[in-house]
């Protein structure tokens, strides 16, 4: 390849990574990549079939650091190994900011992806152990690294490796006894039941079926009122934008969430088995509220504070309960307990990776107290 064309690839490659990390997927077009890079249309079409071409151009070169660096992983001890893991995560995001932003999206948008990256961590965590690991090792290790660069990344909080080290190997809580009934108990409060019916609320519930079904850029506001069944200007009495009607599911999701969470964990018994019941209900709300965790995660690329905030409320509610831990440590030992189960979700609503979520919690349980050592 000339030169001339090696630079004129290289500016497509450049504003393209600019644009998806910037915006949704949906919002960008091939005229103003070609725009912003100074390029005609057709020159575009030489060295990509099309927009989403492009998109995976960027989620490769992520996919390839990792599958590189993970395959390189030596150490003559665990810990050795598991340094080196993390230190793997950490460059990540000094590298490849931006495309782990476009990879944000991707995770949503084009599963097949995910599905690729967690077999590279797969491998990656097998190669500290030297050995094959099971799906709830890979949550407790791959779920609270990930978490914890992605919070790191985008919301400041500090990444501390050593004592995220320490965690994997030796556990977050002492071994307090853990009754299972208890944790599995499917007598649920259901506190959805109390809400008003009035228009706010019935043109909220509209937009959470039609953005969850259809997603948010798929979806305008005629499309709301109407299956409301209400004239358009209806919307406007209550809402400035679209951006500011999700918002408000945003909130309403997070605070329904935690509301169910708290509701029905009251009579747990000790704060490893409040976690573990917690994880339980987290699952059992998001698999009775679908649309609930696709409108979260799409949310992240349209009104980003909101779904930060969301995050920050889970961390408070963490924060304000986080006792009979083994380190003075508790914003990343709440952020570790997030990732495990955000991460669980999206296996099980979006890899279909989960079938028996029981099973994993109890052998999550034996983690979050002894750790892996071997």
């Amino acid at each position: 390849m000339s030169k001339r064309r090696t630079k004129t690839l290289e500016k497509l490659i450049d504003t393209s990574r600019d644009l998806f990390s910037s915006k949704w997927f949906e919002t960008v077009s091939v005229a103003e990549i070609c725009r912003e890079a100074g390029v005609s249309n057709g020159v575009f079409y030489r060295y990509f079939k099309n927009k989403k071409g492009i998109f995976e151009y960027q989620l490769n070169e992520l996919i390839k650091f990792f599958d590189r660096e993970f395959n390189s992983i030596r150490g003559v001890t665990i810990e050795d190994r598991l340094n080196k893991f993390l230190d793997i995560v950490i460059e990540s995001s000094l590298k490849y900011k931006k495309q782990i932003t476009i990879y944000r999206e991707a995770q949503y948008r084009f599963p097949e992806y995910e599905k690729r990256l967690r077999r590279i961590y797969i491998t990656g965590i097998s190669r500290i152990f030297n050995r094959d690991i099971s799906e709830a090792e890979y949550l407790y290790i791959a779920g609270a690294a990930r978490f914890i660069n992605i919070r790191n990344l985008f919301n400041g909080k500090e990444y501390q490796k050593e004592q995220l080290k320490d965690i994997i190997l030796n556990g977050i809580f002492y071994n307090d006894e853990v009754n299972f009934e208890s944790v599995f108990n499917k007598e649920l409060v259901n506190v959805d039941k109390k809400e008003r019916d009035d228009t706010r609320n019935r043109l909220l519930n509209s937009g959470i079926q039609l953005f969850g079904s259809k997603g948010y850029y798929n979806v305008n506001i005629y499309d709301i009122v109407k299956e409301a069944g209400y004239a358009i200007g209806t919307f406007y009495i209550y809402f400035n934008s679209k951006e500011e009607f999700l918002s408000t599911i945003v909130k309403k999701i997070s605070k329904l969430t935690r509301r169910f969470i708290t509701k029905n964990s009251e009579f747990s018994k000790n704060r490893l088995e409040r976690e573990l019941r917690g994880i339980y209900l987290f699952l059992k709300f998001f698999s009775e509220n679908k649309n609930y965790y696709e409108i979260v995660r799409e949310a992240e690329f349209v009104v980003n504070k909101d779904v930060r905030d969301y995050y920050e409320s889970f961390e408070k509610g963490y924060l304000k309960n986080l006792v009979n831990i083994k380190y003075d440590a508790d914003i990343l030992v709440s952020n570790i307990l997030m990732g495990i189960s955000h991460y669980m979700g999206i296996e099980k609503f979006f890899l279909q990776k989960i079938d028996d979520e029981k099973m994993i919690i109890k052998e999550l349980k034996i983690y979050m107290t002894n750790g892996i050592k071997k």
